[in-house]
This record gives C-alpha cells, sequence and structure tokens, in this order.
C-alpha cells in the first residue's frame, strides 16, 4: 500500500511509511505533531521496530549534543578564550 504523508485511510485513520517517520522523528519527539499524526507516529512506532531503533538513536544523539555543550568548558579555559577574544594573552 502507498500511503503518503498525512494521507488518511477511510474513517481519518492516518497510515505512516518509515520514511514519513524519519521525517516526522523531530517533530515527534519535541511534541509539535497536531494528534493525529502524532497518534499515527505511535502506531507506527508499535508496529515497527526499526522506527523504534532509530528514533532511540536519534534521542541518544540529541542527548550527548545537549550534555557537551551544556557541560561547558572549565574555568580556566573559559578565562583564556575571554583573554584572547579581548586581545589579552592567556596566562
Amino acid at each position: 500500500m502507498n500511503v503518503h504523508l498525512g494521507a488518511s485511510l477511510g474513517k481519518g485513520v492516518i497510515v505512516l511509511k518509515c520514511r514519513d517517520m524519519a521525517e516526522l522523528a523531530t517533530d515527534y519527539m519535541e511534541g509539535a505533531l497536531p494528534l493525529r499524526l502524532r497518534l499515527a507516529a505511535r502506531w507506527h512506532l508499535h508496529l515497527c521496530q526499526m522506527c523504534r531503533n532509530y528514533l532511540d538513536q536519534l534521542n541518544k544523539s540529541v542527548r550527548l549534543v545537549r550534555g557537551q555543550s551544556m557541560g561547558g568548558a572549565d574555568a580556566e579555559v573559559e578565562a583564556r578564550l575571554a583573554g584572547s577574544a579581548e586581545g589579552q594573552p592567556g596566562e
């Protein structure tokens, strides 16, 4: 069956393919999908192990990147960077 993203299949049921899930993954994770698409995504994830794996890897990647950027540099590195940005030599 060839159903396009957001296509209805009788009685307003939306059927998503794996390709659709890849396109919607970020919006799904951020809770930005409308109710009908969110339910269709949840149903697809219930049925599809490969998409669950993909979403899990995406979540891990996001957490890793956020953790690195939120951790920040230590005080010494930060002071050196600030000094060099102002034209002062680092200590």
